[in-house]
């Protein structure tokens, strides 16, 4: 009897391709799919946050460096990864999570680890009650879990918690998109005992002006954490530009 490593069984199983629905071995995406989601190598990058460049700066990160170090993206949510986030989030496919996770996984290998060392442990970003009343699962922890699984890192569930749950991110202009995240999210005391001195990965589905991640990066670094990076499916073009002045009403938006 043929003894396949654990999870190798997907590379044989017959399947559909998530993306295109041809029927192939194996559980993934077709080689047609794959080359199609990328991040696209000809736009220069952020180093940071991984926006393309406009003009030679960013339009997300500004002139203020943001409380993350680095961000990871598995490719850009446009076309055929968008659409497979919309099947994972919306239409509610857990059974991507899999392939979504493996698709990362690939490309936090493929960037290498940041100052040559790896995160101690890996944290997804916390869903919103409304959001997983409704989805009845968190996109970021089913992917975070797997991930950390596949390379081999602590997966911590708990230590990021919402402390209130701030407005819906759709339809935000930039600039309210940071103010709302302001104080949204607190590290528990449990994780404020083991984050000092800490290297951080946090998961997410989506990054689009970084608002969510710069949040949760700050109440890690708080915390004592030395360095905190972004790993997302998926890296949008936010468009968006700098953002003003913030105007003294921004609290309101809590």
């Amino acid at each position: 009897m043929l003894h396949l490593p654990p999870n190798r069984w997907r590379d044989w199983v017959p399947a559909d391709c998530p993306g295109c629905g041809l029927r192939q071995r194996g559980q993934g995406l077709c080689a047609a799919c794959l080359g199609r989601l990328r991040l696209d190598a000809a736009r220069p990058r952020c180093r940071r946050c991984a926006h393309p460049l406009v003009d030679g700066g960013c339009p997300d990160c500004g002139a203020g460096a943001p409380a993350y170090d680095r961000v990871v993206a598995a490719f850009d949510y446009e076309g055929l990864g968008r659409e497979l986030i919309r099947d994972y989030k919306v239409r509610r496919r857990v059974s991507l999570a899999r392939l979504l996770a493996d698709l990362l996984a690939r490309s936090v290998c493929a960037a290498g680890p940041s100052s040559g060392t790896m995160p101690d442990w890996v944290v997804p970003v916390p869903a919103r009650r409304e959001a997983l009343r409704r989805r009845g699962f968190s996109p970021p922890a089913e992917v975070g879990r797997l991930l950390a699984r596949q390379l081999g890192l602590r997966y911590r569930l708990d230590d990021v918690r919402r402390v209130h749950e701030g407005p819906r991110q759709a339809g935000l202009e930039r600039a309210r998109r940071l103010w709302a995240q302001e104080g949204v999210f607190a590290v528990s005391e449990a994780g404020r005992r083991q984050a000092a001195g800490r290297r951080i990965a946090v998961v997410d589905d989506v990054l689009t002006t970084g608002a969510t991640l710069q949040a949760v990066a700050a109440a890690l670094k708080d915390a004592g954490a030395v360095h905190v990076e972004g790993w997302v499916l998926a890296r949008a073009m936010a468009g968006l530009g700098v953002a003003p002045e913030r105007p003294a009403s921004a609290r309101a938006l809590q």
